[in-house]
């Protein structure tokens, strides 16, 4: 009988040759597992990215790369990974991202420990170079289970790749929301929908070398993407309890008045501050007729990246 894979990581890949080496040696080193699967889906990469993981992963067993016909996204082809895990946890990673040697072992204990089935952790970035943070460990931190997942959620932020989930969780919830080209707002938000309990740790689980350039720096396509994440949910999941989409609504409207501070004259003195200061002190409930209004204003935007059908 095969041994029951314990974790899958899911690696999302696009042109990062520069980091992958240390990625993959941290990756790869990960202590305290018995059977990890590897799952690296490429976005159509231009570099020796895809060369350097099937050098650095030959031999080696659960192992699968995907490569891919044309470009979609971020949120497109990590939606490819999760679909063909196979273990009991699931970590996802960007092909950037370092994790500390103990740190998925560590996560998966305290999922276990505490019934949880969402583990988070922080990120860090650190402005040091890849092969620097190779062989790190995590640090002393502290850590709350929350059994009510959602609630943490939408109390927290608990954004990009911090996160170990249930793979029966994240694959019901459908992984990433297709709708936001960055996926690191829909996946928490969607997962928790489902699962039973979550761990917030204070560790720093991954590391961020020096960067690059990244998407993080486009504020415009974060706004967008984050509305959308909170959009779609809210009309996805009207039955969910009055309180929990209130905060969606409250997120969703943040996220416009934000991006109407980066893009308008005299912000302050528009219907959007108003709206976004009613929401933030008298907690209104979700206003179909607004949602509606601040859709069409991103929705309309011709310079946000979406995923590609």
């Amino acid at each position: 009988m095969a041994e029951e894979i314990d974790v899958s990581f899911v690696m999302t890949v696009y042109n990062k040759e520069y980091y992958l080496p240390s990625v993959l040696t941290a990756l790869l080193a990960q202590t305290g597992l018995k059977n990890p699967e590897y799952i690296f889906v490429d976005d159509v990469s231009s570099d020796n990215s895809v060369e350097i993981i099937r050098r650095m992963t030959a031999g080696l067993p659960n192992v699968t790369v995907v490569t891919n016909p044309y470009n979609r996204g971020i949120s497109a082809r990590i939606n490819q990974g999760i679909a063909l895990a196979k273990g009991k946890w699931t970590r996802m990673l960007d092909s950037d991202d370092i994790f500390p040697l103990d740190s998925t072992a560590t996560m998966i204990r305290l999922a276990e420990q505490n019934k949880a089935e969402m583990v988070y952790g922080c990120f860090t970035k650190t402005g040091k170079e890849p092969r620097d943070l190779e062989n790190c460990l995590l640090e002393e931190f502290d850590y709350h289970y929350y059994p009510n997942a959602l609630d943490a959620v939408l109390n927290g932020r608990f954004t990009r790749m911090g996160q170990l989930i249930k793979t029966d969780v994240l694959q019901k919830a459908g992984g990433a929301d297709e709708r936001a080209f960055i996926q690191d707002e829909s996946i928490p938000l969607r997962a928790a929908i489902y699962a039973r309990g979550i761990v917030k740790m204070t560790a720093h689980v991954v590391l961020v070398p020096k960067e690059l350039g990244n998407f993080s720096g486009n504020k415009l396509q974060l706004d967008h993407d984050r509305f959308m994440a909170y959009y779609w949910t809210l009309k996805d999941h009207p039955e969910l309890p009055a309180d929990a989409l209130q905060k969606m609504y409250l997120r969703a409207v943040s996220a416009y008045w934000k991006f109407t501070k980066k893009t308008k004259q005299f912000p302050f003195f528009s219907a959007a501050f108003l709206h976004y200061l009613g929401c933030k002190l008298f907690h209104l409930p979700p206003d179909d007729n607004w949602l509606q209004q601040m859709y069409r204003e991103f929705a309309a935007r011709t310079d946000m990246r979406r995923i590609k059908p």
